[in-house]
């Protein structure tokens, strides 16, 4: 069995598979956004727009021509953020990266994705969400930490003595 495009590790027959079928909904905005990414690697056109938000207008002309056509090839989603767009939410929204592959180039997509949820179905609003970036790979720097991430429990280093999350990790 082939695995599933949105980078799941599961097989595409339990994963987005469903979804594009029609047969489940999508639970979450992520969910959402994992088979739309699933639908643009394998050409799957009438998927996006099945699940663009239905605000009377088809997916830009834009989007079309720059990302729906033979000469890309979507290779990989990284996921990057999640703000809401749980079972329970009515809206959210994701941040990712899209590797693709156009003409021999390898390139990404850094977009921050919004998502809305009308009668229990999760939709994406394209004019709501933000394209960051579309170039080269090379030209995409990785975040590096200078020193190790603080976790949530861990003391605050500030030296408050207090954990993290309820002091300067305060959202």
């Amino acid at each position: 069995m082939e695995d599933c495009p949105c980078g799941t590790e599961f097989p595409y027959v339990d994963c987005c598979g469903p979804l594009i079928r029609g047969a489940i909904p999508a639970d979450t905005a992520e969910d959402l956004m994992r088979s739309r990414f699933t639908a643009f690697a394998k050409g799957l056109g009438d998927y996006l727009e099945q699940t663009k938000y239905p605000d009377g207008q088809e997916m830009s002309a834009w989007h079309k021509t720059k990302f729906m056509h033979d000469d890309i090839s979507w290779t990989k989603l990284d996921i990057l953020d999640v703000k809401k767009g749980s079972a329970s939410d009515e809206d959210g929204e994701v941040s990712f990266i899209a590797h693709y592959i156009e003409n021999g180039e390898k390139k990404t997509l850094q977009e921050v994705s919004r998502f809305i949820k009308e009668e229990g179905k999760w939709f994406y609003s394209e004019h709501e969400s933000k394209i960051i970036s579309s170039a080269p790979s090379s030209t995409v720097k990785t975040f590096v930490r200078d020193q190790p991430k603080v976790g949530r429990n861990d003391p605050c280093p500030c030296g408050s003595n207090k954990k993290y999350k309820k002091c300067c990790g305060r959202a």
